[in-house]
């Protein structure tokens, strides 16, 4: 299944290749267009709009998990409190940042990937959805999100082809690229006026260096807000109706795209397509099923040290994923 992302930036949107002197280029690639020439294209690279779904899915699966663990507890009938969601940190990691890729000792056999799987990656629907590292072991994603292009008078044709349909007007590329300034000022002059206010201990040049600039001025390229970007989101390994409805749950709240966001820039508003309302919210309601069904077995995954795995030498279904459960081993 394939779903179509449309995103409207609503500020200067930012994706950040590399830098010349003090200005920040765009991420750009060459497109051919029909009548055999070629261009360079400013556009939204999949890895980073993957990167930005994986933190976003992380963060809604695990307040969703904290919401179904509330409401198991009222179930109860234990006293209201506000409950805590416990987890390992070299899972949040795993969550997070697609865990890291290390060596292994020499004494360390191969893990059960077994009981990986059904223990821990298929309960931690991201996991499962986004693909991790567990040292020497990847686990394939199950998606591809697709390169971001904008929609100009050049790469129509290109987007038709991809099939997007378009009817609006289209600018011209010269018409959604820009420059916006970013200042940095040496406020150490501020910060000493609030004597009046506190005791300021230390020196000014203690806490900055000799050669410090008084102001720095940065560039970065940018494309203009009202730019129409195109991308999607497609499952290369068939998923289940949950994974699916984590993904458009996700999708739904994506804002960001890009860099300085914290500066004002990267935001866009998101509209999906390909998928009708009546299977959003099946999706969605088999996502919400399977928390609550699997609610004690979720919990258990995110207590565990991922390098747990690795502690027994042997391929049997011993107990590797459990002796680092809440333990910090």
């Amino acid at each position: 299944m394939r779903v179509v992302l449309k995103m409207k930036a609503l500020e200067p949107i930012s994706v950040g290749y590399e830098s010349i002197g003090i200005e920040t280029l765009l991420y750009s690639l060459p497109i051919v267009k029909e009548d055999g020439t070629a261009l360079e294209v400013p556009v939204i690279p999949g890895n980073s709009l993957r990167g930005v779904l994986r933190d976003q899915m992380a963060l809604q699966f695990l307040e969703d998990v904290k919401s179904a663990l509330t409401e198991s507890k009222k179930e109860t009938g234990a006293p209201e409190k506000q409950e805590s969601l416990n987890a390992h940190i070299g899972t949040l990691m795993s969550l997070f940042s697609g865990g890291i890729l290390s060596g292994e000792e020499k004494s360390q056999g191969m893990p059960n990937i077994k009981e990986i799987m059904e223990n821990y990656i298929y309960p931690l629907l991201p996991l499962s959805i986004m693909g991790v590292a567990l040292k020497k072991i990847i686990i394939p994603g199950r998606i591809k999100v697709g390169i971001g292009y904008p929609v100009t008078k050049e790469t129509k044709s290109l987007l038709t082809d991809l099939g997007v349909s378009l009817n609006e007007s289209t600018p011209a590329l010269s018409e959604i690229t820009s420059s916006v300034l970013i200042t940095r000022k040496d406020d150490t002059n501020k910060v000493m006026q609030l004597k009046e206010l506190l005791n300021v201990q230390g020196k000014i040049e203690e806490a900055k260096a000799g050669d410090s600039a008084v102001q720095q001025r940065l560039y970065r390229q940018v494309v203009v807000p009202g730019t129409v970007f195109y991308s999607y989101v497609e499952d290369i390994i068939p998923m289940t109706d949950a994974e699916w409805g984590l993904v458009l749950k996700t999708l739904e709240r994506l804002d960001k795209i890009g860099g300085r966001v914290a500066g004002g820039l990267g935001k866009v508003k998101i509209e999906l397509s390909g998928i009708d309302d009546k299977k959003r919210e099946d999706f969605i309601k088999a996502y919400t099923n399977n928390i609550q069904d699997n609610l004690n077995t979720i919990l258990n995954a995110l207590e565990t040290n991922p390098n747990s795995f690795f502690k027994s030498s042997s391929n049997s279904s011993g107990t590797a994923g459990t002796d680092g459960k809440g333990s910090g081993a």
